[in-house]
């Protein structure tokens, strides 16, 4: 048996929308927890029918499950089922709401975007003329990188699902590991090479890659708000 099973089972269920035990998960799936348990700690090898339930479970091949490091997958590189697990919240009448990340929140984010209990604290509203069929997150803007947008922009943005389908030129609020919450104009070299350039509009900063694995989130600009008036 591969030695990334056991690894891959436990990084896909540490990746479910929210902090699932090794008891909810056997449950879903009608396997003992002993037997999930051997399975996530490589002490046991999983029978078929277990093989093929996890896979149909979590959407991926079984090869995959057996000898791919999934943790390693970058999302949206391929048309393999995405890892990525969106949290998100809706309203009483089951519509998705919009998030706000506040500026208190901004520095958290990278490292809690996935989190639903953190996801969950943000400010929601709705807008009724965006589009249904897409969700959207407001981010605010800090620094002088985008100018003409001002800081302490608020960015209307639309969640990205495919990477790869990105257009040149689209100016996107990027999520990073390292570098926080970006807004940038990208160049998409992700399908060829695994990495974006990030330009600024104002041209006093100089592009810059960052590599896919990298990247946890991407949301395309759609709008945005500023309480001044422009200056001509």
């Amino acid at each position: 048996m591969s030695t990334f099973f056991s690894q891959n089972l436990r990084f896909l269920r540490s990746k479910m929308s929210e902090k699932t035990s090794q008891e909810k998960l056997a449950e879903l799936l009608n396997i003992k927890k002993p037997t999930l348990g051997s399975y996530e700690s490589g002490r046991a090898e999983p029978k078929y029918a277990d093989l093929i339930s996890l896979a149909e479970f979590f959407k991926v091949e079984v090869d995959e499950l057996l000898k791919e490091d999934l943790s390693k997958r970058i999302p949206g590189l391929s048309n393999k089922p995405k890892l990525r697990i969106l949290a998100t919240t809706v309203d009483a009448n089951n519509e998705e709401n919009i998030e706000m990340v506040p500026v208190k929140a901004l520095a958290g984010y990278t490292a809690s975007y996935d989190d639903l209990d953190f996801v969950r604290d943000l400010p929601t509203f709705q807008v009724p003329f965006l589009p249904k069929d897409k969700k959207y997150r407001v981010f605010p803007i800090k620094g002088e990188s985008m100018l003409p947008l001002q800081p302490g922009s608020l960015v209307f943005a639309e969640y990205v699902e495919d990477w790869t389908q990105i257009k040149d030129g689209t100016i996107c609020i990027v999520v990073t590991r390292e570098d926080g919450v970006v807004l940038k104009q990208v160049i998409n070299h992700l399908a060829e090479r695994k990495v974006l350039i990030l330009n600024s509009t104002n041209k006093t900063y100089d592009p810059y890659p960052i590599l896919g694995s990298e990247i946890q989130e991407i949301w395309k600009f759609a709008g945005y708000f500023y309480n001044e008036f422009p200056e001509n």
